[in-house]
């Protein structure tokens, strides 16, 4: 005996295939640097968080107002804005996080993120501010092992992810 589903139980479980789908369609894992333009006006960032999963490990900052622009890329070493002066990182690899068009204090000059975190993942072992100076924020990763790593954006909240492969 056949049983039929009513339209809207068919719909619900397409939509649920549809966002599964798109949930799994993440950026490859590359060496390549990745950049992406700003959306609207400045953005200001805040909750800049690490996370150490299975076969990555993860760099994530939280946005509002706007989206940043960003620039990510492998360097030799990581320097201060606007100083010039080397930023120290543990491991070996580097990775500069660059967010562009935005400020990583309020309207205040109250600052909204950690200088420092130190996760001690197994690729990802340290991440430090290495700037907030004329709409750019940037970051140096610390790495363990040069590995790809892949770059994309989230909403609701806003948020740019790094994940670094392991």
């Amino acid at each position: 005996m056949l049983k039929f589903l009513p339209k809207a139980v068919v719909a619900a479980a397409a939509v649920g295939l549809s966002s599964a789908t798109a949930a799994l369609a993440l950026p490859a894992f590359t060496t390549a640097p990745k950049t992406a333009s700003p959306q609207g006006d400045a953005a200001e960032l805040s909750n800049a968080a690490t996370g150490c999963h299975a076969t990555y490990d993860r760099f994530v900052v939280r946005a509002r107002f706007a989206t940043p622009g960003y620039d990510v890329r492998y360097v030799r070493r990581v320097v201060a804005d606007p100083s010039g002066r080397l930023v120290p990182l543990l491991g070996p690899q580097h990775i500069r996080v660059r967010f562009n068009l935005a400020a990583g204090h309020d309207n205040r000059g109250t600052n909204l993120l950690a200088s420092t975190l130190t996760p001690g993942c197994p690729n990802l072992l340290q991440v430090k501010k290495a700037g907030d100076f004329e709409g750019v924020v940037s970051f140096g990763l610390g790495i363990k092992h040069m590995t790809g790593f892949r770059v994309f954006r989230l909403t609701n909240p806003t948020r740019v992810v790094i994940d670094v492969a392991h």
